[in-house]
């Protein structure tokens, strides 16, 4: 086993006399000037404040079958090609792309009015700390002002989160600015240690600024220190799943699963996510991807996607390309060793793209590939069924291997896939005496893409209780052959919590 981590100190925090907590608002350090906008075109820029690269959306698909009545909760994936704009751009499988998908239209109309702001005035910002930088997104307002682009409503739109996990100091400012005392008391306790039950609840139960604006309706924070305290509107990465050796330049393809869940508190209560969200229903507006009246497997979602209300034109996807600094296909004179991919859901899609590369490379052999794919259903989740069966054909894939923690498909199997119930990290033990050989006696590069939590564990217990059973060593040993995997750089994570 690994040495255990040395026991953690008790850091005990303690209060200024004569407080109750120490959690104290520091000063505002920024200065934001609101200037009349002379110019006659409309609040909202097409483009957006975060970055300059926009994408078209070339062709989107549903890869699932969401059956409302069934038992199995399956997730709507969707794959979407891209039309970059740019032949330029240059990408490797493995890589990721970065989308900024803006804030809602409603939430941020529902904002400027609760903050009795003109949506259409521009924006100017400075910081009044000589020992405070601007952060990057505020910069971004300042560097947009000479275009006009940036409005309030575009500021908003783009780059801060308005509905995300407000922080505790971003309560306490909405507690000073509250003119109710009981209101006052309310915020103050959500914001101290002793408020954290409280607090915790928020979160769980998805509290938002606007929530808040509308619950403590005494609170009137000035806009300054809002803008200063809301953290930045983060990107979303998503793996490619395309080589460029297979596309057209300029465009790539990505997969996606669509967050869409009821909370237990408030099962009423729809969150979707912000990203993934926009994702869809853009498609859905670029008639790409099919409505609620020609799908019954989205006739309950349409309502909560209306809710984006995504402007008529055709929508562009803002993004940029991202490097991974590790996930890549081996070197081409290393392509003689194994390449064993480890990815269920949707973590399968950077092996397709290291597959469609490996298609296209001209090598004297090709490499032993194993995939190792998981899903809850065969019949309505197992994505790229049909492209993993041609791939085992051409002999692109050499072997693929299945689990379906929830449903078989008898009626349609064939022959070149295994189907059984379970779960990854079960089938590798299944095929341990394989995975030992190509590991440890072929030098196999090994790559694994999902859940960090979950699967990426139980992928890392399976490959040492491999080691124990094969080499009959203790737990140390294994772990410590295990190690050293990942010390020569081929077994490789890509993974999120």
């Amino acid at each position: 086993m690994t040495e255990p981590a040395p026991p953690k100190k008790k850091i005990v925090l303690k209060r200024a006399a004569g407080s109750s907590s120490s959690n104290e608002l520091p000063p505002c350090k920024i200065k934001v000037e609101l200037i009349e906008n002379d110019n006659s075109s409309p609040k909202s820029s097409s483009t957006s404040l975060c970055v300059n690269q926009m994408a078209t959306i070339e062709s989107a698909k549903y890869m699932t079958i969401v059956d409302q009545e069934s038992t199995i909760d399956i997730k709507r994936v969707i794959e979407m090609t891209l039309n970059l704009g740019n032949t330029e751009l240059s990408y490797q499988p493995g890589d990721y792309i970065s989308v900024f998908a803006p804030n809602t239209h409603n939430h941020v109309i529902s904002l400027i009015k609760r903050l009795s702001l003109d949506e259409n005035k521009l924006i100017k910002i400075e910081s009044i700390d000589k020992t405070f930088e601007l952060p990057n997104h505020l910069k971004k307002v300042n560097e947009n002002f000479n275009n006009n682009s940036s409005t309030i409503y575009n500021v908003l739109r783009d780059l801060v989160d308005i509905t995300g996990i407000p922080s505790k100091k971003l309560l306490k400012l909405l507690s000073e600015h509250s003119s109710d005392s009981n209101e006052k008391l309310e915020l103050n306790k959500l914001s101290s240690i002793e408020g954290k039950e409280e607090y915790a609840q928020m979160i769980n139960n998805r509290v938002t600024l606007l929530c808040l604006l509308d619950k403590y309706k005494s609170s009137n924070p000035p806009f300054s220190h809002l803008l200063e305290l809301i953290n930045p509107l983060a990107p979303r990465d998503y793996s490619i799943s395309s080589s460029p050796l297979s596309m057209e330049k300029g465009t790539l393809s990505f997969v996606f699963s669509v967050v869409d869940f009821k909370l237990s508190s408030t099962p009423s209560q729809r969150i979707l996510g912000h990203c993934t969200s926009w994702l869809e229903k853009t498609g859905i507006q670029n008639n790409k991807l099919p409505s609620s009246s020609s799908s019954s497997s989205l006739s309950n979602i349409e309502d909560s996607l209306n809710n984006l209300n995504i402007e008529s034109n055709e929508i562009k996807i803002p993004f940029i390309l991202k490097p991974s600094p590790h996930f890549h296909l081996p070197p081409v004179d290393q392509l003689n060793r194994p390449i064993i991919m480890i990815g269920p859901g949707t973590g399968v899609a950077p092996f397709i793209g290291f597959l469609q590369h490996l298609s296209k490379t001209t090598t004297s052999s090709k490499p032993t590939t194993w995939l190792f794919f998981g899903c809850r259903s065969e019949k309505r989740d197992f994505l790229y069924k049909d492209t993993l069966d041609s791939m085992l054909k051409d002999n692109t894939l050499t072997k693929l291997i299945t689990a379906f923690s929830r449903e078989l498909d008898t009626e349609n199997t064939t022959t070149a896939i295994e189907p059984t119930c379970g779960y990854v990290q079960e089938k590798m033990i299944e095929h341990s005496k394989q995975l030992f050989d190509m590991v440890v006696n072929q030098n196999a590069f090994i790559y694994i893409c999902g859940d960090a939590k979950g699967m990426a564990v139980g992928v890392r217990n399976s490959f040492i209780d491999i080691v124990k059973q094969e080499l009959n060593c203790d737990e140390k040993q294994a772990t410590d052959i295990f190690t050293n995997w990942i010390k020569e750089k081929r077994y490789i994570l890509d993974v999120w919590s």
